[in-house]
C-alpha cells in the first residue's frame, strides 16, 4: 500500500509490535524497468534480487473500502555475480528484450549487467529508490482459518517505508510466505484501526509503482 503520509494511528499499532531489527534500516534500490517488464527485478548492494508475481487473493477489506484489494503471492530469489546465461535470458525475457544473443559471457558485476541490457533495448530504465525502512513482527495463529487452533504460531512481517526518491512517499506491506497468513495479519492490523483511513491509501506493488515512475509520472499528484 502507498500513502502520502502514512496515518499515525495506523503508525502507532505497528510500531507497537516488537521490532525485527534494532535500527531502521536506509538502502538505494536500483530497479530495472522497461515498459513491458512483468518481473521485479532489482539491485541491491552485491546482490540482484527477482520477485514475481504468481498468484492472489482478495482480502476481507473490501467491503469497507468499497473496492477490490489482493493479497499476493511472489516468489523471491536472490543471486550474485557471475550471473550465468540461463539466468539473463530469464532476464531479457521478463523485461520484454527479444534480441539477446543465444550465448552471452558471463555477467561479472552490475555494471556490465546494466550495460548489456540496455545494449539490446533502448528502453530498459534504471530507477534509483532511496528507501528507509523499519520491520515488525506480528504473530498470527498456526492455522488462521482453525479458531480452535491452539499452537504457537507464526510471525508475519509489517514493513513500512518511508521513500525519498524518486517520489516523496510511504508504504506499508505485510509478508509471510503463507498467503492466509498475511490475510490474517491484514484483519488483524484492520481491527485496530478505522477503515477509513485506508481511503487515502492505494493498493499497488512496486512494479506497478515502478512502471508509473519509469513512465515520468507520480502516484499522487
Amino acid at each position: 500500500m502507498f500513502s502520502n503520509t502514512l496515518n499515525k494511528s495506523l503508525l502507532n499499532v505497528i510500531q507497537g509490535l516488537p521490532v525485527k531489527f534494532d535500527r531502521p534500516t536506509k538502502m538505494t534500490d536500483k530497479y530495472v524497468w522497461t515498459p513491458d517488464c512483468n518481473l521485479n527485478i532489482k539491485l541491491r548492494d552485491q546482490d540482484l534480487k527477482i520477485k514475481e508475481l504468481i498468484g492472489f487473493q482478495p482480502c476481507e477489506m473490501d467491503n469497507a473500502l468499497g473496492t477490490t484489494t489482493y493479497a499476493e503471492q511472489w516468489t523471491t530469489e536472490v543471486y550474485s555475480f557471475p550471473i550465468p546465461t540461463l539466468l539473463m535470458k530469464r532476464i531479457g525475457k521478463g523485461l520484454g528484450i527479444r534480441n539477446l544473443p543465444r550465448s552471452l559471457p558471463l555477467v561479472g558485476n552490475k555494471k556490465q549487467f546494466i550495460e548489456l541490457l540496455q545494449s539490446h533495448s533502448n528502453s530498459v530504465r534504471i530507477l534509483s529508490i532511496f528507501k528507509q525502512r523499519e520491520q515488525h513482527l506480528l504473530p498470527i495463529e498456526n492455522d488462521p482459518k482453525d479458531k480452535y487452533d491452539k499452537g504457537v504460531g507464526e510471525l508475519v512481517t509489517v514493513e513500512i517505508s518511508h521513500l525519498a526518491s524518486p517520489e516523496d512517499v510511504s508504504t506499508l506491506s505485510i509478508e509471510h510466505s503463507c498467503i492466509d497468513m498475511a490475510l490474517a495479519a491484514i484483519a488483524s492490523i484492520m481491527r485496530d484501526v478505522d477503515k477509513q483511513i485506508y481511503r487515502s491509501m492505494i493498493f499497488m506493488n512496486y512494479l506497478q509503482a515502478v512502471k508509473i515512475w519509469g513512465l515520468g509520472k507520480k502516484i499522487f499528484d
